[in-house]
């Protein structure tokens, strides 16, 4: 995937952040996302862009001795700006201050990756930045960016009052997976007569996470039975090993309950009360809050037009990617402990038609949300359930509600085939709607299936 897509204002934000560095004192900005995101080419994108007016360095803080990684940021020193360094430099301290002191005379951009990192190699190196930082910002024109793909650790690093880098970054940008605009863009580049049941498939498994379309893309996968049986297949796929690593390093100790939990949510939106009777436990409430407050990894669900407070709470996990990995692979870890990797193909093949129905509706919802149309935009249920025209218990779920900023009511039923759209359900589900909201609105209401992605 040579080509660069997307990415135009995050791109805009770092010029403008180094031009200001350049033209008036330094600037320091932070640079999140969840890991395979794009952050570095990102970066390495404006140095390269920018390296006529000044140039850019890279420092990778890896899990190694202190002096082992100052003595590689030397040898990047000496040949990016190609200044004396001396030898016998082994403290990431004495080597930020000759860098700020170089500042003083010309200036250029330090780009340092998993910059978090430091909390394993040397923790006081938090505190010889802030120091340093404080002390040479204003004279000097350095555009120093950090980035972290753990994003517990950069929170607490740049988020807490009681860190000594708190407050001290001027710009902070996180960076989302590509829109479904720019998915459609890529594929159409690797697969012109490509079909919306590719589409879905490359947003179903990857969620729109760079590394994970690069990969499929590079490998010629653009059809659903090429995706699904790379990702069984390649030796160097991220796809297996991905979740458990990247979550791992976010949950620490704790990974087992959290990987449980979202193992439940990841097979169907579901209450706390589900969870907790699906595996045996009395309260989760702590462990939920801590994973959609502190990780940001699931999200609450409410009707449309329920209250805050409202205890009607469904969870789903954000991330498609993660909805996939703990869908099967974690689900049928036991699968590939004996390698049997065409089993865990065919279970894969055989639930993927209901599994992307699922990401169908989530395809809509993100495509509705980055028109900028939409003041709400969610899904509606009626809590505890009614009584429909036969007589049975519903709930007379809808499954996308919006109102546009001109205040006009939407809703959609979200089928992968259009024969199955039945406009009379849908007017039955909408009406039930009205007797508790939008009672004095005209809603519009229509089918939403694959034709339309």
């Amino acid at each position: 995937m040579k080509k660069f897509y997307d990415r135009v204002l995050e791109m805009e934000q770092l010029c403008e952040m180094q031009r200001q560095a350049y033209e008036d004192y330094s600037r320091f900005v932070v640079l999140t996302g969840r890991r395979r995101v794009g952050k570095t080419s990102l970066v390495y994108r404006l140095m390269e862009e920018k390296k006529a007016e000044a140039p850019g360095l890279y420092f990778f803080v890896g899990r190694k001795a202190e002096a082992t990684l100052v003595k590689t940021f030397c040898e990047e020193m000496r040949a990016k700006l190609d200044e004396f360094v001396p030898d016998g430099i082994t403290g990431f301290r004495d080597l930020l201050q000759l860098l700020l002191e170089i500042g003083k005379r010309r200036r250029f951009t330090l780009f340092i990756d998993e910059f978090q990192e430091f909390e394993y190699v040397n923790p006081g190196v938090f505190s010889d930045v802030q120091n340093l930082w404080d002390k040479y910002k204003k004279e000097t024109n350095i555009c120093l960016i950090v980035s972290g793909s753990i994003f517990r650790m950069m929170e607490k690093i740049f988020k807490d009052e009681e860190q000594p880098l708190f407050g001290r970054d001027d710009c902070t940008i996180k960076l989302q997976p590509f829109t479904t605009t720019t998915i459609r863009e890529i594929l159409g580049d690797y697969k012109s007569d490509y079909t919306n049941e590719d589409l879905l498939a490359l947003w179903t498994i990857t969620g729109g996470v760079a590394r994970y379309i690069e990969q499929l893309m590079n490998n010629r996968c653009t059809n659903v039975k090429k995706m699904l049986h790379y990702v069984c297949t390649s030796g160097d796929s991220y796809f297996i090993e991905e979740g458990r690593s990247v979550l791992v390093q976010e949950f620490g100790k704790q990974y087992g309950t959290y990987f449980s939990i979202l193992d439940q949510i990841a097979h169907g939106d579901v209450t706390q009360s589900e969870i907790e009777a699906s595996l045996g436990v009395n309260s989760l409430g702590g462990q939920l809050k801590i994973l959609e407050e502190k990780y940001g990894i699931i999200k609450k669900k409410r009707p449309v037009g329920a209250k805050v407070g409202s205890q009607t709470v469904r969870y789903e996990i954000q991330d498609n990617f993660f909805r996939f990995w703990f869908r099967y692979i974690h689900r049928y870890a036991s699968l590939i402990e004996i390698q049997n990797l065409p089993a865990l193909e065919k279970k894969m093949v055989d639930d993927y038609t209901t599994f992307s129905g699922i990401a169908l509706e989530r395809w809509f919802r993100q495509k509705m949300m980055e028109s900028l149309r939409f003041q709400t935009l969610g899904g509606w249920w009626l809590p505890g359930g009614g009584i429909n025209a036969k007589g049975e218990k519903d709930d007379f779920e809808i499954d996308i509600v919006a109102v546009t900023l001109e205040d006009e009511v939407e809703a959609f039923e979200v089928k992968r085939n259009p024969q199955k759209y039945s406009y009379k359900r849908l007017q039955e589900k909408v009406a039930m709607m009205q007797r508790h909201l939008y009672r004095k609105k005209v809603v519009k209401i229509g089918g939403l299936s694959m034709d339309d992605m």
